[in-house]
């Protein structure tokens, strides 16, 4: 087995699982034959947020034609600071946005890249029984505001002079790795009826190796212009992801019986860890 695999830091796991991923869902042809309408789709959407949110950010600070220096390099810092958040946070909020409106959007994708790195784990998950879409939207919805609201506590935290400044950027950075992580787990979940309670719990357990995951796909994500279209691949390399890290659910495989429009589950036993 790859030493990569084996490696006792679930961290540098998670970051291998992220590179690997990658590389393997840009090579096969059934991956990228889904990749398109996932990363168009996104790209678009990631483009109408930033433009949006660059343009408020630099109609609201221009400064006073007798504005002082300091307030004008206050402005500018703002300024400069704004962009880097923006183009960080952009492609993340799109694909919370897109897991609210469009809750199986990307789910061919995750599937194609799973069954690039485990044909058998792919077969069990598709089987799972599948979560209800009001439990869905719901459970994005709860992500997205825990998001936001992070979010402004590690702006607010960046206001204060000096300190201020670097632990906002250190905590916003784990944020975003963290959610980015999450949100891209989501057709997983939603394949295996995990509810929000319970990818709670997940993203806990798993913290470690999904930080490693997360961290350098939200930094891919955040190249201007670039990086939203390799969500896709983001998105298929978390097949490998759940093929390495995640133990099998007691629900995949469950789905036979059961009806994803209703608001009933297949009773599982909780997750071997």
């Amino acid at each position: 087995m790859d030493t990569a695999q084996t490696d006792d830091r679930p961290f540098v796991r998670g970051l291998h699982a992220a590179r690997d991923g990658l590389e393997l869902a840009f090579s096969r042809a059934e991956v990228r034959k889904a990749y398109f309408r996932v990363a168009l789709g996104l790209f678009a959407l990631t483009l109408v947020l930033d433009g949006g949110a660059l343009w408020a950010l630099f109609h609201f600070t221009v400064p006073d034609v007798d504005a002082g220096k300091l307030l004008v390099i206050g402005l500018w810092t703002l300024r400069v600071v704004g962009t880097l958040l923006v183009l960080l946070l952009g492609p993340l909020v799109a694909i919370l946005v897109v897991n609210i409106v469009f809750p199986l959007f990307n789910q061919d994708v995750f599937m194609a890249g799973l069954r690039v790195a485990d044909s058998e784990r792919a077969a069990l998950v598709e089987a799972g029984p599948g979560m209800p879409t009001a439990a869905s939207v719901g459970g994005a919805a709860l992500r997205l505001l825990t998001f936001l609201l992070m979010s402004l506590g590690f702006f607010l935290l960046g206001l204060i002079p000096v300190v201020g400044g670097v632990v906002g950027f250190v905590g916003q950075t784990w944020l975003t790795a963290r959610t980015v992580a999450w949100e891209l787990m989501d057709p997983y979940f939603d394949r295996v009826d995990l509810r929000y309670a319970e990818q709670r719990s997940f993203v806990s357990t798993h913290r470690r190796a999904l930080l490693g995951f997360g961290l350098p796909v939200a930094w891919l994500l955040a190249i201007p212009v670039v990086g939203p279209l390799a969500f896709g691949l983001a998105q298929a390399a978390a097949g490998t992801f759940v093929a390495r890290e995640v133990p099998v659910h007691a629900r995949e495989g469950q789905g036979g019986g059961a009806d994803t429009n209703a608001g009933e589950r297949v009773p599982a036993a909780p997750d071997p860890q």
